[in-house]
């Protein structure tokens, strides 16, 4: 049993450069009781289904398909950066890692009252399929791996993506408030910084369990 606070963190800092950072290309009370930020280990089944579950993010689970789309987008960046002769996946726990973020972020948007748009995600979406449309690569990947399956999963990636931009933007605003007399650059750095301190503090808020299998 291993304290998932720090495994949670240290993962976090290692994913920056992952999901999130590359925001517009294809890629939001600590708790105390038992069952919350814990390290299990052995197989969980959904009971309902028995698909297996890697871990429980404030009460929704993380699923074998959910890595699988995690780890298919990490092969599909490299093959449209013409990187296809690296075609693995990231380390389970790396991907375990940053779907909480990416949760983390979705929670925090709520906290700051702000939220993406069906008519918003859906301009992004739109404007990364025509982006695409001539992309054998794309195409063929995609439809391996099936396209429905890949678009839902998408279209959920977009609404967190939309949601970090909008936290950033109030944040900025908010720097701007309390110190006017910065640059528009250095008051989009405070907000990155702000914006980074308060994902690792919403990581640490949801109650998590990872089950290591």
């Amino acid at each position: 049993m291993r304290p998932l606070k720090y495994i949670i963190l240290i993962l976090f800092l290692a994913a920056q450069t992952g999901c999130i950072s590359q925001e517009g290309t294809l890629v939001g009370e600590q708790k105390t009781t038992e069952s919350t930020n814990n390290v299990k280990e052995g197989k969980v089944d959904n009971e309902s289904d028995h698909i297996q579950i890697y871990a429980s993010v404030g009460g929704k689970k993380i699923s074998q398909e959910e890595l699988d789309y995690e780890c298919f987008r990490a092969k599909l960046q490299k093959a449209l950066a013409n990187n296809q002769e690296d075609d693995t996946c990231p380390p389970e726990q790396t991907l375990i890692s940053q779907i909480i973020e990416l949760k983390a972020i979705d929670y925090l948007a709520e906290e700051k009252g702000v939220a993406a748009t069906e008519e918003e995600v859906q301009q992004r979406m739109d404007a990364l399929k025509e982006d695409l449309a001539s992309s054998t690569i794309f195409k063929e990947m995609v439809s391996a791996f099936g396209e429905e399956k890949y678009w839902q999963f998408e279209k959920q990636r977009y609404f967190t993506i939309i949601n970090a931009e909008k936290i950033k933007e109030k944040l900025a605003e908010e720097e701007k408030e309390k110190h006017s007399y910065l640059n528009d650059e250095s008051l989009k750095y405070n907000a990155k910084k702000k914006f980074d301190d308060l994902i690792v503090e919403a990581v640490g808020k949801i109650e998590t369990t990872i089950f290591y299998h």
